[in-house]
């Protein structure tokens, strides 16, 4: 299924998001087209096919396209189209967004390099969003400089593919240190003996390293290890085994070759998609069918570990899963990937709320955001808490302040503005709420009860957070976790902030029963666990 991208979401953000970088002077990718096909208009041959669809994309965008020459300004075009300026630049961001537009070749800075590369470089160089010319993808791969070591057979035949495309010495001597080198290790069974002395060389010498092992049945692309940022290469392969039964068949030279120059080329230009640098693809040679692993540091390495002690012989699963959604650095961010937040699924899920419908509701007074002002009454003159205060905290904290010109306005911060905290507030005081379990409903400012039954404790009210996992992770996937117990802290921070400017008793619980209080208020520990818990009054 495939994702929507609406013009005037992405031309209201192009204006401020420094990430969003729409051409001075725009012109076609090579090697794409823009045509006609029933009431839509197709683009062909970049790096995911598109459909606009629309009145405007059917009588105008083929000609704002056409008026698209690389030396041309927006304003130029907008005069050349006969069309609002404001119009002509969220159309070109739609078209940049889509993988029909780069920034116009400068005069005079055209690269020496065939045009299969040029149109290569050029159709996919929306993959990764870093560069804003195919030229820029090229420059990167004029400086790039990579030395093949290893397996004799797989060397020489990477060398080959690598040949017209980047410098290739035969030497580690020659390699520069520099942050546009690489080492490329083939790791067989009978070169293995070779690996230990390269791989701590490269590491003393802060030198990136890549390593590739081969057998007969199957490759291992990775780990990619620099000293700057990932763990080293014992870590990185530590659950892999010591046992290479055999050398890789004769056939698959080209193909293990192919593979990995693929990837090199990906490393270096920025114009291609690869999982490098931070994760290890493990391929079937046979069927191609590939599996990611991350490397992450083992506890206690003497080699890239801060923690001192016995070394452990595998990284442990939290360490794993970090590295697993870890973003990588600034040199490797992919920013095409930032557009995600403008898909309109993604827009969509700010405008979610959960409703509990077969549930009784409790009205709240309106949130006095005026209360917040000024300096917090004395320490002595402690307040006591009521539904006044339970509306302000919670509105503050999870609330919607306000929903207007297609956005979500909320009181807090949550990752990507969609809300996964969620608040459950447990009365004991009948004078506060009626004792029983209750869920906030931040789209109407009210709660709706879920139980009635008592739960044994001694302060009056019981503030538990929970992550919306489901809603998170049909985003962010499994980095969703993360992102919503950070939610759960900045949700929580809020609350605080508001007991203490209106005095009232508070204090964090750290250490809870999850089975406990998930069974109290009817909830599953594995689609909404609980990220925090805070005792009011």
């Amino acid at each position: 299924m495939g994702v929507e991208l609406k013009a005037e979401a992405l031309g209201r953000a192009a204006g401020r998001d420094k990430q969003i970088a729409v051409p001075e002077r725009p012109v076609l990718r090579r090697g794409v087209r823009l045509r006609r096909s029933g009431d839509a208009v197709m683009l062909d041959g970049a790096d995911k096919r598109q459909a606009f669809t629309g009145k405007f994309a059917r009588e105008s965008l083929g000609r704002l396209a056409a008026a698209c020459d690389g030396t041309t300004t927006r304003a130029g075009i907008a005069a050349a189209v006969n069309l609002d300026e404001a119009v002509v630049l969220k159309s070109l961001a739609l078209l940049w967004a889509s993988g029909a537009l780069e920034e116009g070749v400068r005069p005079g800075e055209s690269p020496a390099v065939s045009p299969e590369l040029a149109c290569l470089l050029s159709r996919l160089g929306n993959s990764t969003g870093v560069n804003p010319s195919w030229t820029d993808a090229a420059a990167r791969l004029d400086r790039a400089t990579v030395h093949v070591a290893g397996d004799k057979d797989l060397a020489e035949a990477t060398a080959r593919c690598l040949d017209g495309v980047c410098e290739v010495v035969g030497d580690l001597d020659e390699l520069p240190v520099t942050d546009d080198a690489l080492v490329v290790f083939f790791e067989t069974r009978r070169s293995r003996p070779e690996l230990a002395e390269l791989r701590n060389r490269c590491w003393l010498e802060r030198r990136s390293l890549l390593r590739v092992r081969a057998d007969g049945t199957s490759m291992t692309l990775g780990p990619y290890v620099d000293p700057a940022f990932t763990p080293c290469l014992e870590c990185g392969a530590a659950d892999e085994g010591d046992d290479l039964p055999d050398e890789p068949p004769q056939q698959a030279h080209d193909l293990v070759a192919g593979i990995v120059a693929h990837h090199v080329l990906a490393l270096s230009s920025r114009s291609i998609r690869t999982y490098l640098p931070l994760d290890a693809g493990i391929i079937d040679l046979t069927t191609l069918s590939t599996r990611y692993r991350p490397s992450a540091t083992r506890p206690g390495c003497p080699t890239c570990s801060f923690s001192k002690g016995t070394t452990a012989s595998v990284p442990p699963s939290s360490a794993v899963y970090e590295a697993s959604i870890a973003l990588p650095v600034r040199k490797f961010l992919d920013t095409n990937g930032h557009l995600a937040h403008f898909h309109s699924k993604n827009m969509k899920l700010q405008w979610q709320f959960r409703d509990w419908p077969s549930c009784p509701r409790v009205t709240l007074p309106e949130a006095d955001v005026s209360r917040m002002a000024g300096a917090p009454p004395p320490v002595a003159d402690r307040a006591g808490v009521g539904r006044p205060e339970v509306a302000l905290m919670l509105a503050v904290a999870f609330g919607i302040r306000e929903r207007s010109d297609g956005w979500v306005q909320r009181w807090t911060a949550a990752g990507g503005n969609i809300g996964s905290a969620t608040a459950y507030v447990v009365s004991r005081d009948a004078s506060v709420l009626p004792v029983g379990g209750y869920a906030y409903r931040e789209r109407d400012h009210d709660l709706a009860q879920l139980t009635s039954t008592a739960l044994p404790g001694e302060r009056p009210l019981l503030l538990v957070v929970t992550a919306n996992l489901k809603k998170m992770g049909a985003k962010y996937g499994t980095f969703g976790l993360r992102l919503s117990f950070c939610d759960g802290g900045v949700a929580l921070s809020a609350a605080r902030k508001v007991a203490d400017q209106l005095n009232l008793a508070s204090s964090l619980v750290t250490d809870w029963d999850d089975q406990v209080l998930s069974e109290y208020l009817g909830l599953s520990t594995a689609e909404e666990p609980i990220t925090a818990v805070m005792e009011v009054g």
